[in-house]
């Protein structure tokens, strides 16, 4: 109660409409209480009330009806002047109308897992982040290049890279504090090639460890959900190629032009963090990817209780395919070779639906990625039947210069589907999709 007091400190501007409102509220329940004495049959004290009041607000109940709407106006018009006073500095304008949209409409959202890393993760946020809030995104922590590797190395901490693009995609604050975090020094022979997030993360890690620096991050930056990594152990990766090399680290795997028989981790007892195994547990729907199959999505399935985890859920469970192949892990993959990567690695049948992208790509962009030794991911439709996995194709195509997934279209996809599935959900999601359709959600 101490911050009501509070409200009468000088300055604030809100002391005159609390005075205004006592007024209003004063001139309502005199004309109310007046209304009702002033009925037949009273006795002579509650005619004496009555006529009392009568004398000083005007003559017969027409006079206390339009005191009534006096009152009623002026406490309307004093209350949002006292709200506008108190509100201001903290959200002024549209700001307020967003802060409140996301406290009490996103949180009616389904509850959506999404797990993997890199760029592929963090475009699904973008799209997620605007249809509910309540997201958890699941990361690996198995880089080791970049200023990631360096910090890693110099700290002995979790690589914070993929966890910085993640806290950026969710966010829901000022441009500039994004740019900030995003932003990459160019020179100086300490902080050349670090960004800011990444040595911001670092520090909070210094103070209060990782989780809980991830945790005070995404306060700073409001997100929209909740990200978190996938363990907290110092994992490797290990990569055992057909003709029997021995790759070791992100980094290492990234760059092979061989084919990859078999991924580890190191140690291989890692354990995933319970609060993992828990948004797992409860989730509406859980989705892998899109990301790089061997360095960005494997890794974060292969840590112990994960794999169990989903294929213990009765969430909806979705693998979002990528649109291109990766000369370096994926070449000439299909999307069955895909799913067949990942049966290998930790059992079938962990999917209900594959996402693949159907929409035509330009000649000139395919041609660039052919010159990098890339090309679309083929729908190989008969495959997929035999793997048991339901296909969702769609335009998923990003118009630019590169070819990747629109996040709007292929979080659509997703809440089209958990609607399908979720009585719970489905007005919702409808009412929602369509406003999106009309524009009304977007930002952009």
């Amino acid at each position: 109660m101490r911050w009501l007091l509070k409200l009468l400190y000088p300055g604030l501007g809100v002391k005159r409409w609390l005075l205004l409102m006592g007024i209003g509220l004063f001139a309502v329940i005199a004309s109310v209480l007046a209304l009702i004495l002033g009925l037949p049959g009273l006795k002579e004290l509650e005619e004496a009330i009555y006529q009392k009041t009568v004398s000083i607000f005007g003559a017969g109940p027409w006079g206390l009806l339009l005191l009534l709407a006096a009152g009623l106006a002026i406490i309307l018009y004093s209350g949002y002047r006292f709200l506008h006073s108190l509100l201001r500095d903290f959200a002024p304008g549209e700001k307020a109308v967003d802060a409140l949209y996301q406290s009490r409409y996103l949180k009616r959202g389904p509850k959506v897992v999404v797990i993997g890393g890199g760029t592929g993760l963090s475009t699904l946020l973008r799209g997620l982040k605007e249809y509910t809030s309540n997201i958890t995104a699941v990361v690996t922590v198995a880089d080791d290049g970049g200023s990631s590797g360096k910090l890693r190395g110099e700290l002995g901490m979790p690589p914070p890279g993929d966890i910085r693009n993640c806290l950026v995609a969710l966010a829901d604050t000022e441009p500039l504090l994004e740019t900030l975090f995003q932003y990459r020094f160019k020179s100086g022979d300490s902080l050349s090639g670090h960004s800011f997030g990444n040595l911001f993360l670092a520090a909070m890690s210094q103070i209060l460890g990782f989780k809980d620096a991830i945790k005070a991050s995404g306060k700073v930056l409001a997100i929209r959900g909740k990200v978190l990594p996938v363990t907290e152990e110092n994992i490797k990766l290990k990569a055992i190629c057909e003709d029997g090399r021995e790759i070791l680290g992100e980094s290492n795997i990234g760059g092979t032009l061989g084919a990859i028989r078999r991924l580890e981790l190191v140690p291989g007892d890692c354990k995933a963090l319970p609060e993992v195994l828990a948004a797992i547990a409860s989730a509406e729907a859980i989705v892998v990817g899109p990301g790089s199959l061997y360095t960005s999505l494997l890794p974060n399935l292969l840590v112990g209780g994960v794999a169990e985890a989903i294929a213990a859920s009765k969430a909806v469970k979705m693998y979002v395919c990528n649109i291109m192949t990766q000369i370096q892990e994926t070449r000439s993959f299909s999307a069955a070779d895909h799913l067949k990567v990942i049966d290998e690695h930790v059992g079938p049948n962990l999917f209900d639906y594959i996402i693949v992208n159907n929409q035509p790509i330009g000649a000139e962009l395919l041609q660039r990625y052919a010159e990098e030794g890339a090309e679309p991911v083929k729908i190989d439709w008969d495959q997929l039947r035999r793997l048991q996995v339901r296909v969702l194709a769609a335009d998923l195509l990003q118009p630019g210069q590169v070819a990747w997934h629109n996040p709007r279209a292929l979080a659509k996809i997703v809440l089209t589907k958990i609607a399908s599935q979720s009585h719970r959900t489905s007005r919702f999601l409808d009412n929602l999709l369509l406003e999106a359709q009309l524009g009304k959600i977007s930002r952009e």
